[in-house]
């Protein structure tokens, strides 16, 4: 039996889990497109207390498993300043500032539920685009869910590291 899903606003009781999710996603999926230098200054970055703000903006959904309340992913939606591209900041675009899902939950479909309530929160706000920068190694997930690669840029992460990543876009 597929586990049945449910996609909320998360809560700051869920900052453990979220925290948890991301830095074990980073580990376990990111390290086979980053070396292990750059995938512990990404883990080392993360904080517990940088979730909240967006969590109290209502920018940050979950999913849990209904039957057990189980958190396995998570998504951050935000307006897209323009600030990084080179279309101007009309407020027609939304960004996805992070999507993870639980490497270890054993759930398929995560993801893209996940994806699926950030497109239809981006429209309820007016967008008809959203941007991503995607990690190298969600690429083909992202291009899954239609959306198209646009240039590759550099992300830093700290003083010795800095990841690639591909800008992605997808039409609403």
């Amino acid at each position: 039996m597929e586990a049945e899903l449910r996609i909320r606003n998360a809560i700051e009781t869920d900052v453990e889990e979220i925290y948890r999710i991301h830095t074990e996603a980073i580990k376990k999926k990111c390290s086979t497109r980053y070396g292990a230098e750059d995938v512990s200054a990404w883990v080392a970055r993360q904080e517990k207390a940088k979730y909240l703000p967006f969590i109290v903006a209502n920018e940050i959904i979950v999913a849990e498993i209904v039957q057990s309340r189980r958190v396995v992913g998570f998504g951050h939606l935000t307006a897209d300043t323009g600030a990084d591209s080179d279309e101007t900041a009309d407020g027609k675009a939304m960004q996805i500032r992070g999507l993870f899902a639980d490497p270890d939950c054993g759930v398929k479909g995560v993801g893209t539920a996940l994806v699926k309530e950030l497109e239809n929160r981006a429209k309820e706000f007016g967008a008809v685009r959203v941007k991503a920068n995607s990690s190298l190694n969600a690429v083909e997930f992202y291009k899954k869910c239609g959306f198209f690669a646009l240039d590759i840029t550099r992300h830093q992460i700290s003083e010795q590291s800095c990841l690639q990543c591909q800008k992605m876009i997808k039409y609403l």
